[in-house]
C-alpha cells in the first residue's frame, strides 16, 4: 500500500474507502491518503453493470460498478460514504450540496488496478445520470420511419424478374441529422441522431439492407436496376387463389444517436418503421402460332 498526498479535497479524517478495491485509508495514519489496490470490475475487466452508455479511450465501460459506484469519466468511479463522516466539506462548501466519498480510478483499460482517494463530490447524483439525460433528449426529437418511395408504385403493378426500386425521401426526420439536449443535476447532455441504414423486409421472406436512403426512380430509367437500393421478386404476389395478392414492404430505419455530457459519452441505437405494399404479377408469355 502506498500513501501519498491527495488533492485539497482529500478527507482529513479518513473513512474506509469502498470495499473490493484493496483501499485501506482507515488503517493509514496519514490523513492525506491515496491507496492502490486490485479492482474487481470496471473498464476492460468485464465487471460492473449499467449498460453501454459510457466510454473511456474509445471503448465501452460500465456506467456503474458494484464496488466503486457510478462512472465520472476518465476511468474513474465515485461512491458516497454511508454513513457520512463528521468532517466538514472543503473550502467552506455547503454540506447540503455534496457528500464525502471515495474516488476510484483505473490506471488503464483492462489493468484491474485502481488508485483511490477520499473525495468530496458536490451535487452527487441527486439528479438524472448523463445516460438518463440522453434518453430525455432523444424523447425531444422525432425519428420518423422512411417516407417510402417504391417503384413500381403502390397503386401500380410490377412483375416477377423486373427491378424494384426502394428509397426514402431525405428529411431531418427520416435520415437526420437531428440534435437536442437535456439538462439536470447541473449537467447538460447533447445528442445527435443520424440514420445508418434501412432494412427492407420485402414481404416474401427476403430482406434488403441499404446503408443509404436509396435513389428515387424516374421514368427515364426504364427497366434499369436501382444503383443504390433495389430488389427483384422471384415469385408473384398474385396467384389464382389470391388474384389481389400484395407483398407488404416494411422499412426499418436504424439510427445512431451519439451523446456526450457530464464527463461521459455514449451511443443509442433506436429504430423507426413504416410500411407500404406492392402488387407483383407475372409477365404474360405470348405464344405465336
Amino acid at each position: 500500500m502506498v500513501g501519498i498526498a491527495t488533492p485539497a479535497s482529500a478527507l482529513a479524517d479518513p473513512t474506509p474507502p469502498a470495499t473490493g478495491g484493496g483501499g485501506d485509508c482507515d488503517h493509514n495514519p496519514d490523513p492525506s491518503c491515496i491507496t492502490w489496490g486490485n479492482g474487481g470490475g470496471g473498464p476492460g475487466t468485464g465487471g460492473g453493470s449499467g449498460g453501454s452508455g459510457c466510454t473511456w479511450q474509445g471503448q465501452t465501460v460500465p456506467c456503474t460498478d458494484p464496488d466503486f459506484g457510478y462512472y465520472t469519466g476518465n476511468g474513474c468511479y465515485w461512491k458516497a460514504y454511508d454513513p457520512q463522516p463528521a468532517h466538514p466539506p472543503p473550502g467552506g462548501q455547503d454540506p447540503a450540496t455534496g457528500k464525502w466519498g471515495v474516488m476510484s480510478c483505473y490506471t488503464g483499460l483492462g489493468s484491474g488496478i485502481v488508485t483511490q482517494v477520499n473525495y468530496w463530490m458536490a451535487d452527487p447524483v441527486n439528479g438524472p445520470t448523463p445516460g438518463e439525460l440522453a434518453q430525455q433528449a432523444l424523447a425531444k426529437i422525432h425519428l420518423l420511419g422512411a417516407q417510402i418511395g417504391v417503384a413500381p408504385r403502390p397503386n401500380g403493378s410490377g412483375a416477377v424478374g423486373l427491378p424494384v426500386w426502394l428509397w426514402t425521401a431525405v428529411t431531418p426526420g427520416t435520415w437526420g441529422p437531428l440534435s437536442a439536449s437535456a439538462s439536470g443535476g447541473g449537467i447538460t447532455v447533447t445528442i445527435e441522431a443520424k440514420a445508418s441504414r434501412i432494412v427492407w423486409d420485402m414481404g416474401d421472406g427476403h430482406r434488403v439492407s441499404c446503408a443509404n436512403p436509396g435513389t428515387p426512380y424516374e421514368a427515364r430509367y426504364g427497366f434499369a436496376s436501382s444503383p443504390t437500393c433495389g430488389y427483384v421478386y422471384p415469385w408473384p404476389s398474385v396467384t389464382d387463389a389470391n388474384p389481389q395478392g400484395r407483398y407488404t414492404v416494411t422499412a426499418t430505419t436504424y439510427w445512431t444517436v451519439t451523446w456526450s455530457g457530464g464527463g461521459q459519452s455514449g451511443v443509442l441505437t433506436p429504430t423507426s418503421q413504416s410500411q407500404t405494399s406492392v402488387r407483383i404479377g407475372e409477365i404474360p408469355v405470348v405464344v405465336l402460332p
